[in-house]
């Protein structure tokens, strides 16, 4: 239940306002805490954070929300480019991003299909 509880929040992505959380290092200017806006649910923008660390073997992290927090399955980064993907028992999540001036901005999508825009900022 829980699973579900924290997958309809990214599917709808109705977050509050982000969870507070220290900086997590890392040489790339992608590795930290990001705090981001969805755009394009039904329940209008919402607030959500992304962990993302760097390692030698590449990039892990988590994304979270008052409901809750779940494990993003494959981060990519490549020339600016983020490809992040969730995959759960109920539904697959993509997020894909460019890195510009310091801000993430693209589109997430469910199941294959667009939903909307997002952004995020340190």
């Amino acid at each position: 239940m829980r699973r579900l509880a924290v997958m309809s929040v990214l599917v709808v992505m109705a977050f509050g306002l982000a969870l507070q959380a220290k900086e997590k290092a890392g040489s790339s200017p992608l590795a930290g805490t990001w705090n981001c806006i969805a755009h394009g649910s039904q329940n209008g923008d919402i607030a959500f954070t992304l962990y993302l660390e760097q390692s030698a073997q590449g990039f892990t992290g988590t994304v979270s929300a008052p409901q809750g927090e779940t494990d993003l399955t494959t981060v990519t980064f490549k020339d600016n480019h983020l490809n992040i993907e969730i995959d759960t028992q109920e539904e697959s999540y993509a997020l894909t991003a460019t890195l510009a001036g310091g801000k993430l901005e693209g589109e997430w999508s469910r199941g294959g299909q667009k939903q909307g825009t997002w952004e995020g900022k340190k």
